[in-house]
This record gives C-alpha cells, structure tokens and sequence, in this order.
C-alpha cells in the first residue's frame, strides 16, 4: 500500500488520534490503509452497479419507446403524441 499517498486524518482509526496519539496511528498506518482500500474498493463497485442498473434500465425504458403498440402504426412517432400535447398547452 502506498502509505505516502494517503492524508494522515485518513490513517485515523477515530477522529482525533493524530493529536492524542500520534504513535499509535502510525503503529496502525498499514492496518487502517487496507481497511481504507476495502472499503473504496467496495464503494467503487457498489457505484459500477448502480450505474450498470441505470444504463440497463434505460435501454429498457428506450426498448418501451420503439416498440409499437397495437393502435399504431408500423413505423409511427411514439413522441408524436407527447409533441401534439406539448403544441396544445403552449397554443
């Protein structure tokens, strides 16, 4: 781990340390950087998920505008009827 990287508060097992006990954080410096790096590593993942989940949902929500329903025709506008409704309350 690349201690010399990390903010001395970041090393801190509780805020605060680095003033009561300056030894003892650093005695701690490897151990709290490996937690520190699990833990991004996991909020780094958690948020590729979620935004995975959004992309897919949106391909879904973009699969619902193309595909026609039965009163339409074959190649109609599915916004169509959202800029009529548009054009009417701005009329």
């Amino acid at each position: 781990f690349v201690l010399s990287a990390m903010r001395p508060l970041t090393l801190e097992p509780e805020p605060g340390d680095m003033l009561r006990d300056p030894k003892r954080v650093f005695e701690m410096a490897e151990e709290t950087a490996a937690r520190y790096h699990e833990r991004m590593e996991a909020e780094r993942k958690a948020r590729e998920e979620a935004a995975k989940d959004i992309v897919l949902g949106l391909g879904d929500s973009l699969d619902d505008l193309t595909s026609s329903s039965d009163d339409d025709s074959e190649g109609s506008d599915p916004l169509a009827d959202v800029s009529d409704n548009l054009d009417s309350l701005l009329s």
